[in-house]
């Protein structure tokens, strides 16, 4: 992922005509001829590339790239078994062969193993024309634009080579690749010193195609070669052709410079009127001004800061140093949302609600008014091995509470698991990270092959999305082998289409399951949720998914020394079928939408919420009731006369609200409190959950299960026996009883 340098538009574009003439200099533009034996189209794909090898094995270096072209073309519809083999052949013996492969993978956009392998063959190539392909395919690589050890490679052939041919193209390439000036003055130098005819009208040629065209002697050159009926005249007329059009892309640099300008104008005044200097901080100045240019550009394009992408990484990385606990804002407090279970800061003690005063002494009022909540959560944050000392208070105490916590990794599990009554394997994928697929797989193993599951309910509401690679894997551990899964498409040079299908065998295939999605359901959720729905793997249950099928590639920014990052949108997400699902979502096959509640009950329940009164009431009941409290924790059959003292502590609220209205927000108090005393999340909550419990109907129905033979779930048919499951949904008050 690297830095794109944006050159104007007619630059670019006399760049990019060039490129296409011809991938190495001196030769001779034409369609190269078919291939004795070309290889059989109905073969199997295997076979087929094989031939391919086998064509490029025997071809001259000059009429090999069709047979490239195929393996790109067969890569790109049958995925990883082809790309596969492109890289396995990186290491081959035969130069030609590792010269084609690491073009063919460089046109598929996977240049991390290609190009080293190029730069060495530029290098140490055995021929002059070797040489000048790998050279020439580094420079056709859009998505090398900037990439320091390449441009660095290429400077240092540029030394050593003898070949002028040679030298020219590694010069071209260095030029486009690198941010240094080296390749223009190596060509002019040729232009100047060779002796040789032919090589100076094409240093001319390739500093004109880039350019130049101003520079004097790069004009002679070409008006001398624009009364020649050559390959080279047609190249030269073309040059100044374009070098007349030029004034369209002095409007754009124009453009530019009034950019330029406003900018700068914008700056002089804040700083000579503002009246705050402590805002005056050119750094973030000019960052907020790069997030916005990239922010306005759509909602997922982003200039991420230090911080984003430090963020961005431990969030991917599911892991970092830190006292673990989730934090934040409540009732403009700054308190613990959850403890995470096994962590330092559940092992201090820490619950759920405690509000968290000073962070190393400093009070957090005065790091969220610098800072925001970022700077309150980095101060938690830190080196594994570090202390911090953390003064928080607890609704019940009669003063804070100061502790030292010594940091450790911390672990963010994206996987949470379960049982269901009857056997039913209940899994919930919060975001798709760098171990989810771990996380996963160990899950099914847990519940499907050691609990002996009979089916299985996938949840992955609220699932933002994350890995790519993640989603296409969790995908694929549902899917036979052979099924594409998702394909991306953006700008054909840069982000061309690529296709990933699935691995597995026709067991993957045989396990039931259902599959609940929601509107917080986003780009790698509904990637799979699609995918299963288009192979009809799983039916979808809940709502539909949010619509964010965009692709974003990130690339460091070299002006920031690579600590900030640009997160830029190349390309779109296609499901099997062909739909995008971008600004569309994924329907669901049966809706199931939670029921609509006033906004008056909201506003007084957020009231309530305010004065801590439900967590009052579990607090002073909880050591005398507690192993009632945990019961009802998990189901209290909605009935409020469970629960010990409520008439005298509804009546006491003096509140318009219903007292089931009441009874929930206590049992959700109830449920917070339990997870403090297990020391673990309640994975579900099959009483209130309508989606889930719809999707557990669903399951059963497959598994040709009597819900009436089950006692949990005896109630579900009724429940749901509308045909129309929005209606049904939206009733409010209907209890599932056990």
């Amino acid at each position: 992922m690297h830095k794109i340098r944006v050159r104007t538009p007619a630059l670019l574009l006399m760049v990019l005509l060039a490129a296409a003439v011809q991938i190495c200099f001196g030769a001779e533009v034409q369609e190269p001829p078919a291939p004795k034996t070309a290889p059989a189209t109905d073969l199997p794909v295997s076979a087929l590339v094989d031939q391919l090898f086998k064509q490029i094995e025997t071809d001259k270096p000059e009429l090999m790239w069709e047979a490239v072209n195929r393996l790109v073309r067969l890569s790109s519809s049958n995925g990883n078994a082809v790309t596969d083999r492109l890289e396995k052949q990186l290491r081959s013996k035969d130069e030609k062969i590792r010269l084609a492969c690491a073009r063919a993978l460089c046109q598929l956009n996977s240049i991390d193993d290609a190009a080293p392998v190029l730069c060495e063959l530029v290098k140490t190539g055995n021929s002059a024309e070797i040489r000048r392909m790998a050279a020439g395919s580094l420079g056709l690589t859009l998505s090398l634009n900037g990439n320091e050890p390449v441009a660095t490679a290429l400077a240092a052939a540029l030394n050593t080579e003898t070949d002028s041919m040679a030298r020219i193209t590694i010069a071209r390439s260095l030029w486009f690749v690198g941010s240094r000036n080296e390749g223009r003055e190596a060509l002019l130098q040729i232009l100047a010193q060779a002796p040789e005819k032919q090589i100076k009208d094409e240093a001319a040629l390739v500093l004109a195609e880039n350019g130049a065209h101003r520079v004097h002697e790069v004009r002679l050159r070409l008006t001398s070669l624009y009364t020649e009926p050559t390959p080279q005249g047609e190249r030269a007329r073309n040059a100044l052709r374009n070098a007349e059009e030029e004034g369209h892309a002095n409007r754009e640099n124009n453009k530019l410079a009034q950019g330029e300008q406003l900018l700068r104008e914008l700056l002089l005044t804040v700083k000579r009127a503002y009246p705050d200097e402590s805002k005056w901080d050119l750094d973030k100045l000019f960052e907020d001004a790069a997030k916005g240019m990239i922010g306005g550009l759509d909602p997922f394009s982003q200039y991420m800061d230090r911080d984003d992408v430090k963020s961005t990484q431990e969030l991917l990385a599911q892991d970092y140093g830190g006292i673990g606990a989730y934090v934040g804002l409540r009732n403009g407090n700054f308190v613990v949302i959850s403890p995470i279970y096994g962590s330092p800061a559940d092992a201090a003690g820490m619950r759920a609600l405690d509000t968290i005063q000073e962070v190393d002494g400093v009070k957090s009022s005065d790091l969220m008014d610098k800072g925001g909540l970022n700077s309150m959560i980095g101060r938690l944050k830190g080196k594994p091995g570090t202390p911090v000392r953390v003064k928080y208070m607890r609704r019940g105490f009669t003063r804070p509470i100061e502790i030292t916590i010594v940091r450790e990794n911390i672990r963010v599990e994206s996987v949470y698991s379960a049982m269901l009554p009857g056997q039913i394997a209940y899994i919930r994928l919060t975001r798709f990270g760098e171990r989810s697929v771990d996380e996963m797989q160990k899950a099914i193993k847990t519940l499907v092959k050691d609990g002996q599951a009979k089916g299985m309910v996938f949840d992955m509401r609220d699932n933002p999305g994350g890995l790519l690679r993640a989603g296409v894997d969790i995908a694929d551990i549902f899917l036979q082998s052979g099924k594409l899964i998702v394909y991306s498409e953006g700008n054909k040079e840069f982000a061309p289409r690529k296709d990933f299908r699935s691995t597995g065998g026709p067991e993957d295939e045989a396990f039931p399951m259902v599959c609940l999605v929601g509107v917080g359901s986003a780009s790698a959720s509904e990637i799979v949720a699609g995918a299963f729905q288009d192979h009809k793997r799983a039916v979808l249950i809940g709502e539909k998914t949010y619509g964010k099928g965009s692709v974003q590639q990130i690339m460091p920014v070299k002006a920031t020394e690579r600590q900030t990052q640009l997160r830029l949108t190349v390309a779109k997400y296609y499901l099997p079928s062909g739909r995008c699902i971008h600004e569309k979502g994924v329907e669901v096959d049966i809706e199931i939408k939670p029921p609509e509640t006033h906004s008056w009950i909201v506003e007084n329940i957020y009231d309530l919420r305010k004065q801590m009164v439900f967590d009052d009431y579990v607090r002073s009941h909880w050591e005398t009731n507690k192993e009632s409290f945990m019961k009802l924790a998990v189901c209290d059959e909605f009935k409020c006369e469970l629960w010990p003292d409520f008439e005298t502590f509804y009546s006491g609220l003096k509140t318009r609200l219903d007292k089931s209205d009441i009874r929930a927000e206590v049992r959700t108090a109830a449920r917070r409190r339990t997870q403090d005393e297990q020391k673990k999340e309640m994975v579900y909550d099959l009483e209130t959950d309508m989606v889930l419990q719809r999707g557990v109907l669903e399951l059963l129905n497959k598994l040709k299960i009597d819900p009436a033979s089950i006692a949990d779930y005896k109630a579900l048919p009724e429940k749901f026996k509308k045909k129309d499951d929005t209606q049904d949904a939206m009733l409010p008050g209907e209890a599932l009883k056990n």
